[in-house]
């Protein structure tokens, strides 16, 4: 890493938020069970060395469908106590003594759901990282709170991302404040509320009487399926995360090497980190992926940290000041950037075309496509998207 470079991630890394009491907790149950298992001081295994793309995807996929199973049982399980409680005991005690008891349950049985789909995401993020072959803990070159264990930790239970700025880059200068708000208030009420909702809504939902002896129980299964989708988002983010930081690696790696950084000029350079911080604020938010990625290709060029790189305009008109094979290779980086968070915003579907011109719809293709491995459990194929090669398309 470059002298200039250094000084950047002391300067210019920072967060908005220490890292949480849930995230702490996770990323140490995470590093328990990599000791655990003796990969914890295991070197990432390269790429190319993985098992085919369908063994992976198949043993990831198989991973994810027990994990839904256990996490509806899960939430089945725990369902059952209430509605039990409420067909036994309404109408044959005192309103007060019913519904304290009532209360007392649901928060009991939520706080078991909540303890054990936790526990549960924790293994199965990790259980995903050792079939894809990462056991590094610390290999981003991030903060210490923002290493691996830590993304993983984040997704396995369901704590929003934080903040982070770097090179002066705001992935959220688009975002409206209300709207941060409004997103920060709900990601937080989702976790401890969705659940306690479901079981006091369905169950109470068909009135009173006999006729809702049958009805009462619709609260079980449909707590269960919730349950079983959360897991499978928790599964299909930590996916995301995990193949994005093993691109990230090879992309600065094995793509950046001398031969290929010897063709491209301190202009080009530039513009190929400006292709991952426009894709940062165009995707309107601060996904981990990007800030690997972005992390990664700086300690591949010599940058200036005073220049406003996350600048839309500015980096359209760069892409005017280099050479076709630069921009080629801009336009790949850029391609790539835009799928690594696993979605496309509205802003990078209207902005993008403006960049890739009448390439428009093989890159935009080619980014559908690469979403589509790394969502899929197929890391080769998304390897071999990730090319930068000076050519279009």
């Amino acid at each position: 890493m470059s002298e200039s470079t250094e000084n950047i991630d002391k300067t210019s890394y920072q967060r908005d938020q220490p890292a949480g009491f849930l995230e702490k907790i996770g990323v140490q149950y995470y590093q328990y069970l990599s000791q655990k298992a003796g990969v914890g001081a295991i070197k990432n295994i390269p790429i190319d060395d993985l098992p085919p793309d369908e063994i992976m995807a198949s043993l990831a996929n198989s991973l994810t469908n027990f994990a839904a199973i256990i996490a509806f049982s899960i939430g089945a399980l725990t369902t059952v106590v209430s509605v039990w409680f409420e067909w036994q005991y309404e109408g044959r005690i005192s309103d007060a003594l019913y519904y304290s008891g009532y209360t007392l349950i649901i928060l009991a049985m939520l706080a078991v759901e909540m303890t054990v789909l936790f526990w549960l995401g924790l293994r199965t993020v990790h259980g995903l990282a050792c079939i894809t072959g990462h056991y590094g803990s610390n290999d981003d070159n991030l903060a210490d709170t923002d290493a691996v264990p830590n993304m993983l930790a984040r997704a396995a239970l369901e704590v929003p991302d934080p903040v982070i700025h770097y090179l002066g880059i705001d992935p959220l200068k688009h975002v409206p404040k209300t709207q941060l708000l409004f997103v920060g208030v709900l990601y937080k009420a989702k976790i401890l509320l969705s659940s306690l909702l479901i079981k006091f809504i369905l169950v109470r939902v068909f009135g009173k009487g006999s006729s809702r002896l049958g009805f009462q129980w619709v609260a079980i299964p449909v707590t269960g399926i919730w349950d079983a989708v959360v897991m499978y988002k928790v599964a299909r983010e930590a996916r995301l995360r995990l193949f994005g930081s093993r691109l990230a690696h090879h992309i600065a790696d094995d793509i950046m090497q001398p031969d290929t950084l010897d063709k491209l000029s301190p202009k080009a350079r530039e513009g190929a980190i400006r292709a991952v911080a426009t894709m940062m604020v165009l995707s309107q938010n601060h996904h981990p992926n990007m800030l690997v990625l972005l992390v990664k290709m700086c300690e591949s060029f010599a940058i200036e940290d005073s220049r406003e790189y996350d600048n839309w305009e500015d980096f359209l008109a760069l892409l005017n000041e280099v050479t076709e094979d630069e921009r080629y290779f801009i336009l790949d980086l850029l391609c790539v950037s835009a799928a690594f968070d696993g979605h496309l915003s509205a802003l990078e579907r209207e902005h993008l075309p403006e960049a890739f011109g009448e390439h428009t719809d093989v890159y935009m293709r080619r980014i559908e496509e690469l979403i589509a491995a790394l969502l899929n459990g197929r890391l080769h194929k998304a390897k071999d998207l990730c090319k930068l090669d000076f050519e279009a398309g």
